[in-house]
Parts: C-alpha cells; sequence; structure tokens
C-alpha cells in the first residue's frame, strides 16, 4: 500500500529517531503540514541536545575588542578579543581580502585535537579562504595555544579525564564549551557590515569535524557545514571524552540520521572523508564510511522532502588517510555552490593547480607531528596552490604576553568559574528530563539579537611567543 507524502515524511523522521514515544505525540495545535510538523520536531531535538550539551540559556555582550592587524599577500589578519560568557574570553583572528568586492560570505573553523588558530592546516585554510574573498574566522579552543595556561600549542588539555569530570559535575560538556565558543563567533560575525550574513558556514577536521557536526544540528543560523576527517557511526563512541561523552548521549535522542537531518533544509552539508583513514574507521574495515553513508542516505530524504535535495552529500579519497580535506578542491567547490566565492567562477576554482602538503610543510620548515605526519595523513594531503606563505605563531599572537595565563582564557579558570557559579543545566539528565526538554517544556536556546556594530580602529599589534609543545598523540583524534 503507498503511503502519502505526509506519512511518508512522519515515517521518515520519526523511523529516524527510533520511533521514541516522545517524538510521535501528536503536536499541539491541530493539523500541520509535513515540513511544518517536520521543523517542530527537529526543533524538539535541537532543544534537548543544547541542554544536553550545557549550552548556556543566556547570551552576555560580546565587548569585542580589537588587537591591531596584519596585511600579508593580499589578505588582511584582524585581531581581535571578545567575550564568550561571563568570565571565559577569546582571541581570535579575522581573516579578509584586502579589498572585498561586496559582502562578505563568512567561514568559522573547528578544531581537529591539539589544533588552533595557528596550527598549519587551520593557517593555511584561513588564508586560502580568505583569497576566494571570503572571511575566516579562527578562535584558540579552550585549552589550545593563548587559551592555555602557558600559551602552549599542541598540549590537548582538555582531553584530560579530569577537565571532562570537571565540567559535566557543573552541567556542560567540553563539545558544549566547543560548540558554544562557535555560535559565539557566530554572534560576532553579525556585528560585523561586511559579512553577509545568510552566508555563514563552519568547516574543521576530525574533533573540529565532530564540533562542526554538532554547530550544523544545533544552530539554525548557518548556511554550510564541512565535516571532515569524522563519522556518522556508533564507532565514534568508542573515541575520547570529549566526543565519547556527547555522542553516548545524542544516541539516547536520536540515531545518525536524524542526527545529520537536524540540519536540513540550511544547511549544506559537506562530510569529507578519505577512505583509508584509519584514525576514524579504527577497526580498518570500513564500518565507519558504511554507516556514514547509510545515515546520508537516509537524512537526504529528509532533506529532499524539506526542499533541501541535494544538500547532503559524502566524498571520500580513495587510499585517503586523516587529512584535512575542509581545505581540499572539492570543499571550495561545496563553498563555492552554497556561500559564494566572490571573483572565483567556478572553472577558476577547479582549474587551481595542486601542491602536496607534506613538501609545502617542509619547505617553510613546520613540523608535523609523528602520528599524523605521514603520506597516509597530513603528509599526503593535496591542497590548492595559490602561492599561500605560512605567518608563525609569533606572528599570529594577539594576546600582550602579560595575559597569557589569565583565568578568562584558560580551561582551568573557564571550570573553576562554571563550579562556583552553577552555569551549566545538568548534562547528567535521565532520558525523562530529556524527553522534556524534547517535547518543548524545557528551555531552548533562543538566539538573541546582536547589534551589528562596526569595525574600530587598529590598535598597537601585540606580539607575543607562543611556544610550541609538539607532543604526541597517544590515540587517534
Amino acid at each position: 500500500m503507498s503511503m502519502s507524502l505526509t506519512s511518508r515524511l512522519v515515517w521518515a523522521v520519526t523511523a529516524a529517531i527510533g520511533m521514541t514515544a516522545w517524538l510521535t505525540t501528536p503536536l499541539a495545535g491541530g493539523q500541520e503540514s509535513p515540513a511544518a510538523e517536520a521543523a517542530a520536531r527537529h526543533a524538539a531535538v535541537r532543544s534537548a541536545l543544547r541542554q544536553m550539551l550545557g549550552i548556556p540559556a543566556n547570551r552576555c555582550p560580546l565587548r569585542p575588542e580589537p588587537r591591531g592587524q596584519i596585511e600579508h599577500d593580499e589578505v588582511v589578519i584582524e585581531k581581535w578579543v571578545w567575550t564568550i560568557e561571563p568570565g571565559s574570553r577569546t582571541p581570535a583572528l579575522i581573516y579578509r581580502p584586502k579589498h572585498p568586492p561586496e559582502k562578505m560570505p563568512a567561514i568559522v573553523l573547528t578544531y581537529g585535537h591539539g589544533g588552533s588558530k595557528s596550527s598549519w592546516q587551520y593557517h593555511y585554510a584561513g588564508l586560502l579562504y580568505a583569497r576566494l574573498g571570503l572571511v575566516c574566522a579562527a578562535i584558540d579552543p579552550i585549552g589550545e595555544e593563548e587559551r592555555n595556561r602557558q600559551g602552549r600549542m599542541g598540549t590537548r588539555a582538555h582531553d584530560a579525564r579530569w577537565a571532562s569530570d570537571r565540567a559535566d559535575a557543573a552541567g556542560r560538556l567540553i563539545m558544549g564549551k566547543l560548540v558554544f565558543d562557535t555560535m559565539r563567533t557566530i554572534d560576532y560575525l553579525l556585528t560585523r557590515n561586511d559579512i553577509a550574513f545568510e552566508r555563514i558556514g563552519v568547516a574543521g577536521n576530525s574533533l573540529g569535524g565532530a564540533v562542526a557536526s554538532y554547530v550544523a544540528a544545533v544552530e539554525p543560523r548557518i548556511r554550510l557545514a564541512i565535516v571532515s576527517g569524522w563519522a556518522y557511526d556508533d564507532i565514534t563512541l568508542d573515541t575520547k571524552l570529549c566526543t565519547r561523552l556527547p555522542n553516548e548521549r545524542m544516541r539516547r535522542l536520536c540515531d545518525w540520521p536524524t542526527f545529520a537531518a537536524l540540519a536540513a533544509p540550511g544547511c549544506a552539508l559537506w562530510i569529507a572523508n578519505g577512505d583509508a583513514d584509519v584514525i576514524i574507521d579504527r577497526r580498518g574495515d570500513g564500518q565507519a564510511w558504511r554507516g556514514t553513508r547509510r545515515a546520508v542516505r537516509e537524512a537526504s530524504q529528509v532533506y529532499a522532502a524539506l526542499g533541501g535535495a541535494g544538500k547532503i552529500k559524502t566524498w571520500f579519497e580513495p587510499g585517503g588517510g586523516h587529512r584535512p580535506y575542509f581545505a581540499y578542491k572539492v570543499s571550495l567547490e561545496w563553498i563555492h555552490e552554497h556561500l559564494g566565492a566572490p571573483d572565483w567562477p567556478l572553472e577558476r576554482i577547479r582549474d587551481l593547480p595542486a601542491v602536496n602538503a607534506g613538501q609545502w610543510c617542509d619547505r617553510y620548515g613546520i613540523q608535523l607531528e609523528r602520528l599524523y605526519g605521514t603520506p597516509l595523513h597530513w603528509r599526503g594531503a593535496t591542497l590548492p596552490d595559490l602561492g599561500i606563505r605560512p605567518l608563525s605563531p609569533r606572528r599570529l599572537a594577539v594576546l600582550h604576553p602579560d595575559e597569557i595565563g589569565r583565568p578568562e582564557y584558560t580551561l582551568e579558570g573557564w571550570l573553576d568559574l562554571i563550579e562556583s557559579h552553577g552555569t551549566g543545566h545538568g548534562t547528567h539528565a535521565d532520558d525523562r528530563s530529556l524527553r522534556t526538554a524534547a517535547t518543548g517544556h524545557g528551555h531552548p536556546l533562543h538566539a538573541q539579537h546582536v547589534s551589528r556594530q562596526s569595525l574600530v580602529g587598529d590598535a598597537s599589534q601585540a606580539e607575543v611567543a607562543v611556544g610550541f609543545d609538539p607532543r604526541r598523540a597517544p590515540s587517534g583524534e
């Protein structure tokens, strides 16, 4: 017996979340169109996910402070500091073209374990995106670089069990902090007068891919997400605490197709991986990629039913390992299609020459981690070649030397703050409380209006040495 469009859509949405009773309960307010009903149910799951992550319900003023800028190869790199939440601030870089032709689309970077704003692949992407006419926002994740007590890179400080346990006990998750910091960076972009507000996206790799996947699920303002070096599959339940805990709790609420479909229809979701990436597909049997393909195949039906056909896709590099696919040419094509690249026609992007990432890093004396600095992983990556020349972490530093280690910039300071002020929402929530949130009786986060602010004048440029600690990752990202 054939099913109506309404029945198929309701079935797709509810089946994707495991036929959970609290989501199959009829919505209040009478008959709804299929799209309206699916949107309402997606909003309910988003609300529950925000509660699970411990996303703060209120947002404080950003109070952005300019810290100077650098002009480098037709790119301007602005330096800023702004407030994420009371007692927690971040240094940031804003990459933009020197002579933008119009209001620009923007991408916020999200980072893998040990990555930060000066890491080679994110610095490369920031310069690359800006050369294509986009704005790129790069902050340090909590615990890394200028948000590390010693100003060190590659520390993986937030991976520690003590950090995860303290955050969880205070009603927050490390993943929730990374997601909220990204959302606040979007808030900052919305204060600028040179941004095309309707064309903002996120892009990240590995843990950064996981963060981008959560931002796509809970942040309706974005129009693009590049999730690379990550899987939509239960294999990610056997990972580090910062991803394992939220994924375990997310799976109580929905399954992977639903999680992916939460971005529908407004966010174009590009999931890019190497089919030989044993960092994520750790058994090497393809489970991670079969699960991801299945999740995307099912989520694409919801996308299509909601008017977003073709806006969720997977891409795999044959023989590719754990590589920064968010900076690959195919990802630039996705950006061009869904955000735009001012003054760069698609054929010009496709005709870009390529450079081997390992050779590029060697040319500029960039030391790669032992785990990833192999031909299978980073060293084997193929990047669009625009003659990009990197700047050192010292040149990219934002904070003054005496600001390094201040509590408002560190992981430890943030943990002390949430423990003392109880700013969380109880991420140990039981199934009943999650169902309450998902049925609309909780307190979902509503984006507050952020007033636009014009760019202000340059301040004196802060130059501070940031020591690089090439600690070896004991396990995959």
